[in-house]
Protein backbone atom coordinates (compact mmCIF):
# COMPACT_ATOMS: atom_id res chain seq x y z
CA UNK A 1 0.00 0.00 0.00
CA UNK A 2 2.83 2.38 0.88
CA UNK A 3 4.50 1.68 -2.46
CA UNK A 4 1.31 2.51 -4.33
CA UNK A 5 0.93 5.73 -2.36
CA UNK A 6 4.54 6.80 -3.00
CA UNK A 7 4.20 5.92 -6.68
CA UNK A 8 1.02 7.97 -6.95
CA UNK A 9 2.64 10.86 -5.05
CA UNK A 10 5.73 10.87 -7.30
CA UNK A 11 3.56 10.77 -10.41
CA UNK A 12 1.50 13.69 -9.09
CA UNK A 13 4.64 15.74 -8.35
CA UNK A 14 6.02 15.00 -11.83
CA UNK A 15 2.75 16.16 -13.43
CA UNK A 16 2.73 19.38 -11.38
CA UNK A 17 6.35 20.24 -12.27
CA UNK A 18 5.76 19.45 -15.93
CA UNK A 19 2.63 21.61 -16.03
CA UNK A 20 4.32 24.52 -14.28
CA UNK A 21 7.31 24.50 -16.60
CA UNK A 22 5.06 25.75 -19.44
CA UNK A 23 4.40 29.03 -17.66
CA UNK A 24 6.65 31.86 -18.74
CA UNK A 25 6.91 35.30 -17.29
CA UNK A 26 5.85 38.27 -19.36
CA UNK A 27 9.01 39.90 -20.69
CA UNK A 28 9.92 42.96 -18.68
CA UNK A 29 10.42 45.92 -20.99
CA UNK A 30 12.61 48.91 -20.29
CA UNK A 31 12.39 52.31 -21.97
CA UNK A 32 14.59 55.08 -23.25
CA UNK A 33 12.72 58.37 -23.51
CA UNK A 34 13.33 62.00 -24.19
CA UNK A 35 12.88 64.52 -26.97
CA UNK A 36 14.34 65.50 -30.32
CA UNK A 37 15.04 69.13 -31.21
CA UNK A 38 16.89 71.35 -33.68
CA UNK A 39 18.15 74.91 -33.41
CA UNK A 40 16.96 76.31 -36.75
CA UNK A 41 13.99 78.62 -36.48
CA UNK A 42 11.86 76.90 -39.12
CA UNK A 43 8.63 74.95 -38.80
CA UNK A 44 8.31 71.29 -39.68
CA UNK A 45 5.78 70.30 -42.35
CA UNK A 46 2.55 68.95 -40.86
CA UNK A 47 3.18 65.36 -41.92
CA UNK A 48 6.90 65.00 -41.21
CA UNK A 49 8.06 61.65 -39.81
CA UNK A 50 10.37 61.31 -36.80
CA UNK A 51 12.28 58.02 -36.48
CA UNK A 52 14.26 57.25 -33.32
CA UNK A 53 16.54 54.20 -33.13
CA UNK A 54 18.29 52.43 -30.26
CA UNK A 55 21.30 50.47 -31.50
CA UNK A 56 24.32 48.50 -30.32
CA UNK A 57 27.35 50.27 -31.83
CA UNK A 58 30.05 48.26 -30.07
CA UNK A 59 31.70 46.77 -33.13
CA UNK A 60 33.76 49.28 -35.10
CA UNK A 61 33.94 47.32 -38.35
CA UNK A 62 30.34 46.14 -38.43
CA UNK A 63 26.97 47.77 -39.00
CA UNK A 64 25.04 48.80 -35.92
CA UNK A 65 22.62 46.24 -34.49
CA UNK A 66 19.19 47.83 -34.10
CA UNK A 67 17.62 46.97 -30.73
CA UNK A 68 14.50 49.12 -31.10
CA UNK A 69 13.14 51.68 -33.53
CA UNK A 70 10.00 53.79 -33.45
CA UNK A 71 8.53 56.17 -36.02
CA UNK A 72 6.09 58.98 -35.27
CA UNK A 73 4.13 61.28 -37.56
CA UNK A 74 4.51 64.81 -36.22
CA UNK A 75 0.95 65.82 -37.20
CA UNK A 76 1.81 69.51 -37.02
CA UNK A 77 3.67 69.28 -33.72
CA UNK A 78 6.90 71.26 -33.56
CA UNK A 79 10.16 70.66 -31.71
CA UNK A 80 10.89 69.45 -29.15
CA UNK A 81 9.32 66.16 -30.27
CA UNK A 82 8.91 63.57 -27.50
CA UNK A 83 9.78 59.91 -28.01
CA UNK A 84 9.77 56.66 -26.06
CA UNK A 85 11.57 53.48 -27.12
CA UNK A 86 10.81 50.16 -25.46
CA UNK A 87 13.41 47.41 -25.47
CA UNK A 88 13.98 44.07 -23.82
CA UNK A 89 16.77 44.16 -21.21
CA UNK A 90 17.66 40.61 -22.26
CA UNK A 91 18.98 42.07 -25.55
CA UNK A 92 21.49 44.24 -23.69
CA UNK A 93 24.98 42.76 -23.47
CA UNK A 94 27.35 43.79 -20.67
CA UNK A 95 30.26 45.88 -21.89
CA UNK A 96 28.58 46.91 -25.15
CA UNK A 97 27.89 50.50 -26.19
CA UNK A 98 24.35 51.64 -27.01
CA UNK A 99 23.30 54.88 -28.65
CA UNK A 100 20.09 56.57 -29.70
CA UNK A 101 19.86 58.36 -33.05
CA UNK A 102 17.07 60.36 -34.68
CA UNK A 103 16.03 61.51 -38.13
CA UNK A 104 13.18 63.64 -39.46
CA UNK A 105 11.89 63.04 -42.99
CA UNK A 106 9.23 64.58 -45.19
CA UNK A 107 7.86 62.78 -48.26
CA UNK A 108 10.81 60.39 -48.17
CA UNK A 109 13.42 63.15 -48.08
CA UNK A 110 15.73 63.54 -45.11
CA UNK A 111 15.33 66.95 -43.42
CA UNK A 112 17.24 66.51 -40.15
CA UNK A 113 19.53 63.86 -38.67
CA UNK A 114 21.51 63.43 -35.46
CA UNK A 115 25.23 63.69 -36.11
CA UNK A 116 26.62 63.01 -32.64
CA UNK A 117 26.62 59.91 -30.47
CA UNK A 118 23.95 59.86 -27.77
CA UNK A 119 25.05 57.06 -25.41
CA UNK A 120 22.34 55.44 -23.30
CA UNK A 121 21.73 52.41 -21.05
CA UNK A 122 25.32 52.08 -19.73
CA UNK A 123 24.73 55.31 -17.81
CA UNK A 124 21.20 55.20 -16.33
CA UNK A 125 21.24 58.99 -15.89
CA UNK A 126 21.48 59.32 -19.68
CA UNK A 127 18.66 56.89 -20.44
CA UNK A 128 15.63 58.88 -19.30
CA UNK A 129 14.67 62.39 -20.37
CA UNK A 130 17.49 62.71 -22.88
CA UNK A 131 17.58 65.39 -25.56
CA UNK A 132 18.80 64.55 -29.04
CA UNK A 133 19.84 67.42 -31.29
CA UNK A 134 19.36 66.90 -35.01
CA UNK A 135 20.98 69.04 -37.71
CA UNK A 136 19.81 70.01 -41.16
CA UNK A 137 20.54 67.47 -43.88
CA UNK A 138 20.45 70.18 -46.57
CA UNK A 139 23.83 70.95 -48.06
Amino acid sequence: MKKAFYGFFLALVAVVFTACSGFTKEPVMATVNGDVYYLQRIALPDNAKLTVTLADVSLADAPMEVISSQSYMTEGQQVPLPFSLSYSPSEIKPGHTYTVSARIEFDGQLLFISDTANPVINDPAKTQNISIQVVSAAR
